[in-house]
């Protein structure tokens, strides 16, 4: 079936619901949700009309095709909402987001007693009740009702993730492997098979609910993860930390803006023996952030003698792109400071997509160094010390605008430690579009990069690995200055 009549037999499906039809009625609301979703990616998406990537098209309607025909067997909820994830996760991309609303029924989820995470080669036991018959701690899956381990978590959670192949993905949800939130297409194993100290246990599992602080307890235990409080400080001596938990200026503005007050302390800046800048969990926002952060410290002659970036920004000219990009523009303005950079961002786009949608094309070229004036007085020099070691914390939160941040520091001088980080395809700067259903809220990518350096869902990895806790910040301070003498002590001989 081509295109037009696929869509076309969807929105009938979708739409002419017979006389009477209850609310309860989940395999409509789901047809409806799909072909809203389908249609916002469509038409906002730079993916459909990207000549570099021309099977996004098809994969795009494929996605849509295996909704509409999970449908007939929907019933409930939980089928809409994983149909729907199964959608999403089919992209590969982590800024084609789902997420739920409020009205949203709550999907209860229940374990066997025990969870697993990812130990980097196989799934072992995390957490567990204190009872008999189950796994013991750091047991390691080998497999469940006669499939492998890696087989089941990929069609129980990687199906309905994406970016399985990531090891950051795995580390952060690969707990969920012995969770049953009703999804139809993935079962609950029966009977599981481990292997701890040389000894093999069966294991059958018996199912039970979980729920609230304990759910997110046992599920906390998981993940290697830990978020950062975003500020400036001193955790010993010589050593300036500078957190950032996240680069959303809509939810962060002020932290970050707060932390920009304190490094243009130059004074402090330029007494610190070691930088330490913990991305800690930090997802993203925007990279006007980072590159401020890098400013105060290697100071804007530095970032000018950077090799000439190759990479292009093409944004897809839409009208509801348009109306977040002003909408953002309008939340900036609002504050008692707004930031310029940030309103001469806005104004680019707003005029130049403005101008591509009259004309009736597809795709906007950003200009180059549009979104970059030159800031106002002199430039700023130089506050950090040559000899200075610069360590970025980054671990498998880190994404979008944060994965930004290391392609801008690490050329600049500054060592990645940790863990490694997330990934991200080359589609970016995300707007947000509810469901006709009201129970979800799907994100959109506006733009796609040409040339960029760092590939499509491809992770940094750390030059020294922490194989600590990464909520223990007293030992990653005490751990990153240790490595920084070391650098030191390696660059005096």
């Amino acid at each position: 079936m081509d295109r037009t009549r696929l869509l076309t037999a969807a929105l009938v499906a979708a739409c002419l619901l017979p006389p009477g039809a209850a609310a309860e009625d989940w395999a409509a609301r789901l047809r409806a949700d799909a072909v809203a979703f389908h249609g916002a990616l469509q038409a906002s998406h730079p993916g459909p009309v990207d000549p570099e990537n021309p099977q996004f098209a098809a994969q795009l309607d494929a996605g849509l095709a295996r909704v509409l025909a999970r449908a007939d067997e929907v019933d409930g909820f939980a089928g809409y909402w994983w149909a729907l994830r199964e959608f999403q996760a089919g992209f590969d991309d982590g800024h084609v987001q789902l997420s739920t609303e409020d009205a949203a029924p709550d999907l209860p989820a229940r374990w066997p007693g025990f969870l697993t995470r990812w130990s980097g080669s196989g799934h072992v036991v995390a957490t567990r009740l204190d009872a008999p018959g189950l796994p013991p701690l750091d047991a390691r899956l080998v497999a469940c009702d006669g499939v492998d381990a890696e087989t089941l978590a990929a069609q129980r959670v990687g199906r309905v993730r994406g970016r399985w192949s990531l090891d950051a993905q795995r580390v952060t949800h690969a707990g969920r492997l012995f969770l049953d939130a009703g999804d139809p297409w993935a079962p609950p194993p029966m009977r599981c098979r481990f292997t701890h100290d040389g000894r093999e246990h069966d294991v059958a599992l018996d199912w039970q609910v979980l729920e609230g602080d304990a759910l997110a307890q046992h599920l906390a235990a998981t993940r290697a993860l830990h978020g950062t409080a975003t500020g400036v400080r001193t955790p010993r001596p010589g050593q300036l930390w500078i957190a950032a938990g996240s680069f959303d200026a809509d939810e962060d503005a002020d932290a970050l803006n707060a932390l920009l007050a304190a490094l243009d302390d130059r004074a402090r800046v330029g007494a610190a023996r070691h930088v330490v800048l913990d991305l800690r969990g930090n997802g993203g926002g925007s990279s006007h952030w980072s590159r401020e952060i890098a400013r105060r410290l290697w100071g804007d002659a530095a970032l000018a003698a950077l090799p000439p970036a190759d990479s292009r920004v093409d944004w897809r000219a839409d009208a509801a792109n348009l109306e977040a990009i002003r909408a953002f523009g309008a939340m900036l303005r609002a504050q008692p400071q707004p930031d310029a950079e940030l309103l001469h961002w806005v104004d680019v786009i707003d005029g130049g997509m403005s101008e591509a949608l009259a004309r009736g094309d597809a795709l906007w070229r950003h200009p180059v160094d549009a979104d970059t004036p030159a800031p106002p007085g002199d430039p700023r020099p130089r506050a950090l010390a040559a000899d200075v070691p610069v360590h970025v914390l980054a671990d498998a939160g880190c994404a979008s605008a944060c994965l930004d941040a290391l392609d801008l520091w690490l050329p600049l001088g500054a060592i990645h430690v940790g863990g490694e980080t997330s990934a991200d395809t080359v589609y970016m700067d995300i707007r947000q579009q509810p469901l006709p259903s009201g129970l979800a809220t799907v994100s959109i990518p506006m733009k796609v990069y040409r040339g960029r350096s760092r590939g499509h869902n491809q992770p940094y990895r750390p030059a020294q690995v922490w194989t600590g806790d990464f909520a223990d910040e007293a030992a990653l301070s005490a751990w990153t200055a240790a490595l920084a003498d070391a650098a030191r002590e390696t660059g005096s001989r």
